[in-house]
This record gives structure tokens, C-alpha cells and sequence, in this order.
């Protein structure tokens, strides 16, 4: 594997591309091996100094770089490396979709990859490679068109330094993802926590709502108490709620202060009081962005003056909480202290992966990104216990750089009113949870539970996502029947352990194109769930093959459940099913292990036996409790 790694070390660093100014440098060196763990490469030419480090892990190669130009470096571009003469079998890319989102590319060609692609995993015979951008310094590195270019935002800047990919190979794409991930951790090229490091809220065990597709701007507390109302006469067990944007004091894009606007008359701590209280709402969170609001502070406003030596004005002419600790916790604390003694439990914070747009000129924007998610975290900490939902920070300069906040939203929004826009939004998910649930908890979004287009969809999605799940419904439009198969017989959430990403024989397939269904699956434990959905514009006909999902037993039997027609069949990951969906159709699957008594009395057919969940239930195996039945009450 060592050789392997040094030959990929090799081809990479085959042709260095170095922009100072306006003038293009091509060098060639030597790559010097230190005792096999480390390689060198040097570059110095016209007051142009470029060292690049390699490292060897065992399941990784990570790449640094420590690089100085009397003249400076460009903002963007500042670096590139072509990527070696590997031709793909398959590719799948993960690109920007916007500066807040991320989207799925399926190439064979590394001419075509996307602008801003910031995760690659290749296939070539048996062997998958994934390739890291990393953003551990003052750069932040970014795929395109065949070369991985490296950027710091800052015009002129004389030295750029730090950790830019890393690579792992395995026969199973998903460890080659997860080695990339824990060998960069190890070796200090990731500084921030792992997945595994980082600890849910246990709010979102719990059934959730958000104001936004309800209400968009015009939330208010008359609005938010009927509709809590609703969810009552329902008896639909919501355990927490967003209060979402349209609450501030505001001119336009900017924030003008730090309490509530005439939306609610009687107060923000009142209105919590009552939601509480009368309602029942175990949890009350609110939405702010990253920069206080969407273009941050109005100058011109009193809160600016009042915390004039708390905030910071970029090159881009925006008036932010300040990127130094001390002037940032005098932000926070001013903020987070008043939402506090509202009531307020947690905060949803937006609009993160504009930030390193706005501090271009100001500082690096890597830099500019650590610094803010750090001072935020510690008011969250200090304020709320941590419990913060990270939105629209998609990009690795928020990714990587937040210390342990547990969840962040793995896709676009929810558009009830889009065209089949569903489709997109469980290709964003999906994919996208590939490689963002190697740090986070992926929020896969609310959804409408009474969509008349994807309510049964995007309850299937949610269930098997693993992911914190709340509805937008308005006032009137909760459909409870399609509340109820995510929620155990207690209220309780019912929650997979991982994330929902594509089976193995989707992972380099874009379904829709190749008008097979996109298959999705997780795990409980010793369980499986997979669920199949119609992505093309007619019905279709394709394999489900169990087999494809990445970690189930290859010498285990199965008791497989499918929710819609409500059917047990007995199979292993040899076996695959013929599956038939309309247009927009699902279907999904729990798998159970086929378990034996050991008790040699009892007769063979009551030796056999699986624990089971409810039928009634979408995705049973994350139940709580499950009921030991054997195989032979099942009829197999």
C-alpha cells in the first residue's frame, strides 16, 4: 500500500503550477524520500520559495505545503496542482451549488470537474480513491478542471502555509472516505472534532417544527401559538421549535437590534413563557446568521454605536461580530445573554459560507472562518450547552472549522412550492452525506407533511436519514397519518445511527440519467434499512440488491420488511428483489439478522427468530424496544 501511496505522491506533484502576480512559474524537482515516511519538494526560483511535505499515514497520504513570494501571492489561484494521469472509470463530485451548497457531479473526465469541487472520489478497477481538499492554514484548496488550486482571499500575501489534501485508496469507497477523514485527524491536518467526536443534542431526539415555510418573514407569535394550538388538538408530540427568521429588528439585509420587533408584542420572553407553558414545547430555538443578520449590522443604527468596539467592517464594506476573542465575546455575550434570559434553548445560525465571500481583502478567509466559528461556539457553550444548528456552511472553510458543534444542514432548502423539487433535494442529501457525516449530524431540512406532491417521499427520507426531523406545516396543513410512522409508540423520534447515503451500486450513477432508482440506506445497530426511490419522469423497473449496502454481513440471513406492502421475505446480500415504482414512487426496507436459540430443546422451527419492530412504522429497526418474534410466525 506504501508504494502505492508514494506512486499517487508522484503523479500529483508532477507538474506545480505557481501564480505570483500576473507571471506563471512551471517547475520540476527532484521528490526526496526521508527514511520512507516523508518526502520534500523544493522550489526556489526569483524570490519564489515552495516546500511540499508529504506524509505517509497508514491508511492516507497527506499533503502540506509551506510556501514564500517577495511579490505575494494572488487571492485566488494562488497554487495549482494538475491531477496525475489517472484516467476515472467513474467519479463522483461533490460541487457548490450557490456559495452555501453542495452538489453531486458524475464525471469520467477530470477536464470536467466543477468549479469549487471540494470532494472526489474515484473509481479505477477494484480501487476507489478519495481525494480531500484541506484548509488546515491560511488556504483553502478547491478542485477544477483538473487541477486542485489553492486560495487565500488575501491579495499580495507572502506566505502560505499548511495541510492541502489527502488521499486514501481501498477496495470499499466508504472506508477510502473514512480513512481520509481519521488519518487527516491524526495527523493534525483535520483540527476540528470527527463525527464520532461530537456529541447530538439530545433535543433532537425529539419531533420538531421550524416557522419558515409556515410563515417566511411574517412569523409572529399570534401565528406561532395557532399553530401550536393545531399540533395539540392533534396530539402530535412536538418537543421543540425554531423560531425562524422575520423576528429581528431590521432595515433591508441588516440588523438594527438585538431584540424582537413588533411580531411580538408582549416580548420574546413572554412569547417563550406562553409556547412553553401553555403548549408544551419542551425546547424554543431562533435563527440568526453567522455575521448577526444577512448583510450583518446597519452602521447607522444605535446597536452599532452601542457596540462599536465589538464589531469589525470587512473590505466588503460589511459590519460583522468582531473576528478577535475579546470583541467577539462582548458581541455574543450581549446578544446571547438578552435570547437567554428570554428562554431561548439553542440557536439555528445561516448564511455561514458567505463569510469567506465577505472577508475577501480583509484577512484569509480560512482564517477569518476559524476564528468566527470558534468565538460562536463559545457563546453557544456558554449560553445554551453547545446546542446549535449550523445552515448553509456547506463549504470546507466552514466545515473544517468548526471545533464540535454537533449538526449541520446537508442540503439546499426544502422549496414546497418547486416542481418535483424534492428530486434535488434527496440528491443533495444523499450524496452529500457521503462525506459531510465524517464530522457531522447532517440535518437533512424540514419538510411539509401534507405536500401533495412529496409528503410520503420526504417522511421516508427523514426516517431513514438519521437526521434531526421537523416539519414547516402551516396553519391547518399537519397531516398526523404521515407524522406518526416516524415516531415510536412513547413521541419519541425514532433516528438511525449513521446517515442515509447512496448503496453501493448508486454511488457513481446519477439515477435520474440512467433511469434507475436511487437507493438509500443506514443502520440500527445490527440492522439495516434501504429505501428506493422513483427519481426519473415514468415508472421504473430496477434491482434492489441488499447486498450493496456498505456493512452488511455477508454470511448472515435476513428477515427483510417492506413498509408499503407491508410484506416479510427472507434474504441475504447474495439476493437481490425486482422493484417496480411509479413515478415518485418509494418503497423501503428494515432488515433484521435471523438470530438461534442456543436452547436445544426447543424445536427447529421456534429456534429461528428475529426482534422485530413495528410494522406500522417506517424504518422500525431504530426503535427503542423491539419485540423478539420467530421466523416461523412470519410464515418463512
Amino acid at each position: 500500500m506504501k508504494k502505492l501511496y508514494e506512486q499517487i505522491a508522484k503523479n500529483l506533484l508532477s507538474d506545480l503550477v505557481l501564480t505570483v502576480g500576473d507571471v506563471t512559474y512551471s517547475e520540476y524537482a527532484q521528490i526526496f524520500y526521508d527514511r520512507g515516511v516523508r518526502c520534500t519538494y523544493i522550489a526556489d526560483n526569483d524570490g519564489l520559495s515552495v516546500s511540499l511535505d508529504v506524509h505517509f499515514a497508514e491508511d492516507a497520504v497527506i499533503f502540506y505545503l509551506d510556501a514564500s513570494a517577495e511579490q505575494g501571492f494572488a487571492a485566488q489561484n494562488a497554487l495549482s496542482f494538475a491531477l496525475g494521469p489517472t484516467a476515472p472509470d467513474a467519479m463522483l463530485g461533490s460541487r457548490h451549488d450557490g456559495p452555501w451548497w453542495m452538489y453531486p457531479t458524475f464525471d469520467t473526465d477530470y477536464t470536467a470537474i466543477a468549479p469549487k469541487t471540494q470532494s472526489l472520489l474515484i473509481q479505477k478497477g477494484i480501487l476507489h480513491y478519495h481525494l480531500l481538499p484541506l484548509c488546515s492554514g491560511n488556504f483553502h484548496a478547491e478542485f477544477e478542471a483538473g487541477y486542485l488550486h489553492l486560495s487565500s482571499g488575501m491579495e499580495g500575501l507572502s506566505h502560505l502555509s499548511g495541510a492541502f489534501l489527502a488521499v486514501s485508496v481501498s477496495t470499499d469507497p466508504y472506508e477510502a472516505i473514512n480513512n481520509t477523514y481519521s488519518a487527516s485527524r491524526a495527523d493534525g491536518a483535520i483540527s476540528v472534532a470527527l463525527r464520532e467526536e461530537r456529541t447530538t443534542p439530545a433535543l433532537f431526539d425529539g419531533f420538531g417544527w421550524c416557522t419558515w415555510d409556515a410563515f417566511y418573514n411574517d412569523v409572529s407569535s399570534a401565528l406561532i401559538y395557532e399553530k401550536l394550538a393545531e399540533f395539540r388538538e392533534k396530539d402530535i408530540p412536538v418537543k421543540w421549535i425554531i423560531i425562524d427568521a422575520g423576528w429581528m429588528q431590521r432595515d433591508g439585509r441588516l440588523l438594527q437590534g438585538l431584540e424582537v420587533n413588533d411580531h411580538f408584542p408582549e416580548g420574546l420572553a413572554a412569547a417563550v413563557k406562553r409556547i412553553k407553558e401553555e403548549f408544551g414545547i419542551e425546547k424554543v430555538g431562533i435563527w440568526h446568521t453567522l455575521q448577526a443578520f444577512w448583510d450583518g449590522i446597519d452602521p447607522a443604527s444605535p446597536l452599532a454605536e452601542a457596540l462599536s468596539d465589538a464589531l469589525v467592517m470587512t473590505a466588503s464594506g460589511k459590519l460583522i461580530p468582531a473576528l478577535d476573542k475579546d470583541g467577539a465575546a462582548r458581541f455574543w455575550d450581549a446578544w446571547y445573554s438578552y435570547l437567554s434570559s428570554c428562554g431561548i434553548d439553542f440557536v439555528k445560525v445561516d448564511n455561514q459560507s458567505s463569510l469567506p465571500v465577505q472577508l475577501i481583502g480583509t484577512v484569509p478567509t480560512t482564517e477569518g472562518c476559524r476564528a468566527a466559528h470558534a468565538h460562536l461556539e463559545r457563546a453557544v457553550e456558554k449560553y445554551f450547552g453547545g446546542v446549535i444548528i449550523n445552515c448553509m456552511g456547506m463549504d470546507m472553510e466552514n466545515v473544517l472549522a468548526r471545533p464540535r458543534s454537533a449538526v449541520s444542514r446537508n442540503s439546499d432548502d426544502f422549496y414546497p412550492t418547486h416542481e418535483r423539487g424534492f428530486i434535488k433535494h434527496l440528491y443533495q442529501n444523499a450524496y452529500n452525506a457521503v462525506w459531510h457525516s465524517r464530522l457531522y449530524c447532517c440535518d437533512y431540512d424540514m419538510w411539509w407533511s401534507d405536500h401533495p406532491e412529496s409528503a410520503i417521499q420526504s417522511g421516508v427520507l427523514r426516517a431513514i436519514s438519521g437526521s434531526p426531523v421537523y416539519v414547516s406545516d402551516k396553519i391547518g396543513e399537519t397531516n398526523r397519518e404521515n407524522i406518526l410512522p416516524l415516531l415510536d409508540g412513547d413521541g419519541a423520534l425514532m433516528r438511525c445511527e449513521g446517515a442515509a447515503v447512496p448503496t453501493r451500486d448508486c454511488l457513481y450513477t446519477d439515477c435520474a440519467r440512467e433511469g434507475t432508482l436511487l437507493k438509500v440506506c443506514n443502520r440500527a445497530k445490527d440492522n439495516f434499512a434501504i429505501a428506493a426511490f422513483n427519481v426519473s419522469d415514468g415508472p421504473v423497473t430496477d434491482t434492489v440488491d441488499f447486498g450493496t449496502i456498505p456493512g452488511i454481513s455477508e454470511t448472515c440471513e435476513y428477515i427483510a420488511y417492506e413498509y408499503f406492502s407491508k410484506t416479510y421475505t427472507r434474504v441475504n446480500a447474495y439476493e437481490d428483489t425486482k422493484v417496480t415504482l411509479e413515478r415518485d414512487g418509494v418503497a423501503v426496507w428494515s432488515l433484521y439478522p435471523i438470530q438461534v436459540d442456543d436452547d436445544e430443546t426447543l424445536p427447529e422451527e421456534e429456534a429461528e427468530y428475529v426482534l422485530i419492530g413495528s410494522a406500522e412504522k417506517y424504518v422500525p429497526i431504530a426503535q427503542r424496544r423491539l419485540t423478539r418474534v420467530t421466523v416461523s410466525a412470519l410464515g418463512l
